[in-house]
């Protein structure tokens, strides 16, 4: 299981103290000559195209920037600290006071969320030294949301893992159990020089009736997903299906129906009767159903040509 919400306690670095000294250049005469106190060092939170949950953070959950060095005599500044790097995984949500400071979705970026302390000043441009600032102490929850364009959605064992198969080339693990999805996986597909990723996720399940919870916490990942394939193998009953998905997710954050676009898919139609079931093949309308089959390899490339002619 990817580890995907975390509160982790960050604190940059304390000023440097200034310096207060004098030297003496005859027993009468003396001039004060303390340096200033070197910066604390800043926080600063940076992608890394190495990490792809927030598991690192499970055994570090302080993470403190070093304190400036103090000013010495002779008018020598202290040195200023090195900044901490922190690295997160592309997608990474922060957010403090449950206000989203920044959501980290870029490969390059990176955010300052502890400034260091400014160094305390020395006696050496004034009769008395002014004190070090503090440094700036935060509790945030880095909340990681995979970054991915489509995501596919189903009950269990409807043949969501074959089709993510079939789309991307990977070998996930498919079995004729269900649940056997029990996390999420995803994985690049790429047509005409053009790359998405594309989401497989575990079976949703479905509330206990009167009830407004759900257990389906990995829904959270289809925040970024611009295209959500709902996924039934219940060839008299997908209709039912689909809006029994889409209730699940309303239920877990009705803002994630916003603004997607949402394709149909009837599974495992190899195993359909022919001769008594119509199949549908509009993708666009949801009372009908696009006809897929992993094993005859039947829609497979139009299905991943129509997505990519979605997205654009």
């Amino acid at each position: 299981m990817i580890v995907d919400i975390t509160k982790v306690y960050f604190q940059s670095g304390r000023g440097g103290e200034g310096s207060s000294s004098l030297m003496r250049i005859s027993s009468r005469k003396a001039f004060a000559c303390g340096g200033d106190g070197g910066r604390g060092g800043d926080v600063i939170l940076k992608v890394s195209p190495h990490l792809y949950d927030l598991s690192k953070f499970k055994g570090n959950k302080k993470f403190i920037a070093k304190n400036g060095q103090q000013g010495k005599e002779k008018n020598k500044y202290g040195k200023n600290a090195e900044d901490l790097i922190v690295k997160v995984p592309r997608g990474t949500r922060v957010i403090e006071n449950q206000k989203v400071l920044v959501d980290l979705a870029d490969r390059e970026k990176s955010f300052l969320i502890c400034r260091g302390g400014r160094g305390g000043k020395g006696n050496n441009k004034r009769s008395y030294c002014l004190p070090p600032q503090e440094g700036e102490a935060k509790e945030i929850v880095l909340d990681y949301r995979i970054p991915n364009e489509v995501a596919i959605l189903g009950f269990a064992n409807s043949g969501k893992t074959s089709i993510f198969n079939s789309l991307t080339g990977q070998k996930a693990k498919v079995a004729g159990y269900p649940f056997t999805t029990t996390s999420c996986f995803w994985s690049e597909i790429e047509h005409e020089f053009k790359k998405f990723t594309v989401l497989d996720t575990p079976s949703i399940k479905e509330a206990k009736p009167g009830l407004k919870y759900t257990e389906n916490a990995f829904l959270r990942h289809i925040f970024r997903s611009r295209l959500i394939i709902l996924i039934s193998d219940n060839c008299l009953g997908f209709k039912n299906d689909f809006l029994r998905l889409k209730n699940e997710i309303s239920l877990f954050d009705s803002g994630l129906l916003k603004e997607k676009i949402f394709f149909y898919l009837l599974a495992k139609v190899d195993k359909i009767d022919k001769e008594n079931i119509q199949k549908k093949n509009s993708l666009q309308n949801p009372q009908e159903a696009y006809a897929v089959s992993v094993k005859e390899f039947q829609g497979i490339d139009k299905l991943k040509k129509l997505i990519f002619d979605n997205l654009g």
